[in-house]
């Protein structure tokens, strides 16, 4: 069974920018899916408060907006897959001072800036690679792909981490740092593509706050607080009741399968319909997974759950997405991705001392947090239609 349409096939083949980037990005989320969701898992078994894991990745969203123009100086001279090749480093380095952050502990002030820079490098040049060789009548179809591919890799990663993550946390940064090298072998076969800057750091947050794009503002805030909800305490939370590294790989890769079956549909369906209706229609229901993991008990609850939220996740991510980079080319597209990349790390400088004090006071704390990105989630269904 194919994820594509034999038009979309023959568009995939025939466009080798495209390909070389599927091959790419697969390959590079292989390498870092097999430790990223660990690593909140990592900090909580070296006695890490939570709050202070909150605080962590504060302070990774307190880099990104403090070096988000000189990113987008750097991704607009070296192009927009230099910027992917030269982030490669940077996550490398980081998960090497992870690996070393017992016996250095000063590391932990140092490593969110490390990691802040590689996901402005990276995220820039991702978004506008596929913004430059995506073509809008298929682009539903298209992302598709891209996630399907990627999804495949979260299937396959934490099956294959957990189990390595059980004997050495050690050997698996080594792993996932070796698999970053080889991915980006693929972004060197095709020419670079260079974005011009048409904006300074004086009018960078002028138009963020426009009354006009205040639904922009107000999806792209409800993402960012949802998102990184699910990356930071959802993680912990299945530490301490699954109690295994093993177990939570298993649950994460049945639940994105189920993902991935979604996506044989949805790609299809963003493009022939009106996304921003898809994305009002499946906001309740992607709402109510997060309102129903409060009841998360056991095993099975969490798998069904979960495999509920993933579910609900695709068939609203799809339309949104390829909904926001339609916006995007309305606009300045360079000047917009920016500008979103923004607004999700500074609503998370916003949110995250919320979820510290939370945590601090330490009443019904992972209930309230659910909630929070429950309410947070409805926001998907504000994105502008123009």
């Amino acid at each position: 069974m194919s994820l594509l349409t034999p038009i979309h096939t023959h568009q995939f083949f025939k466009n080798k920018e495209l390909n070389h980037f599927y091959i790419a990005i697969a390959i590079i989320t292989f390498g870092e899916a097999i430790i990223s969701i660990f690593v909140p898992i990592y900090f909580f078994k070296l006695n890490y408060s939570i709050q202070k894991i909150i605080f962590f990745y504060f302070l990774v969203s307190l880099g990104f907006v403090a070096f988000s123009y000189i990113g987008a100086k750097i991704v607009s001279r070296v192009g927009v897959k230099h910027s992917i090749l030269i982030s490669t480093p940077f996550l490398i380095i980081y998960y090497i001072g992870l690996k070393f952050i017992e016996q250095y502990p000063f590391l932990f002030f140092i490593l969110p800036f490390l990691l802040s820079f590689r996901m402005i490098l990276y995220n820039y040049g991702y978004h506008l690679n596929f913004l430059t060789h995506s073509e809008k009548e298929n682009r539903g179809k298209e992302i598709s792909f891209v996630t399907a591919l990627t999804m495949m890799m979260y299937v396959l990663a934490p099956l294959i981490g957990g189990f390595i993550a059980y004997y050495s946390f050690s050997t698996l940064y080594l792993v996932g740092a070796a698999i970053l090298i080889i991915g980006t072998f693929p972004l060197f076969f095709t020419k670079d593509s260079h974005e011009k800057l048409k904006f300074n750091t004086k009018t960078l947050f002028k138009k963020i706050f426009l009354k006009k794009d205040r639904g922009i503002l107000i999806s792209h805030s409800g993402y960012a607080i949802e998102s990184i909800i699910n990356k930071t305490i959802w993680p912990i939370f299945l530490i301490i009741f699954l109690t295994t590294t093993q177990k939570i790989g298993i649950i994460v890769a049945i639940t994105t399968f189920f993902s991935l079956i979604t996506l044989y549909v949805i790609g299809g369906i963003t493009d022939r319909f009106n996304k921003v209706k898809i994305i009002k229609f499946a906001t309740l229901f992607y709402s109510l997974s997060w309102v129903g993991r409060i009841f998360a008990d056991s095993s099975l609850k969490i798998l069904l759950i979960d495999s509920y939220k993933n579910i609900t996740q695709t068939v609203i991510y799809t339309p949104w997405l390829a909904q926001s980079y339609d916006l995007s080319l309305l606009r300045d597209h360079f000047r917009f991705i920016v500008d979103r990349e923004i607004i999700f790390n500074l609503t998370r400088i916003i949110i995250l001392p919320i979820l510290i004090l939370i945590f601090f006071i330490n009443w019904h704390p992972l209930t309230i947090t659910l909630i929070i990105a429950a309410v947070s989630s409805i926001g998907y269904g504000f994105i502008n239609k123009k």
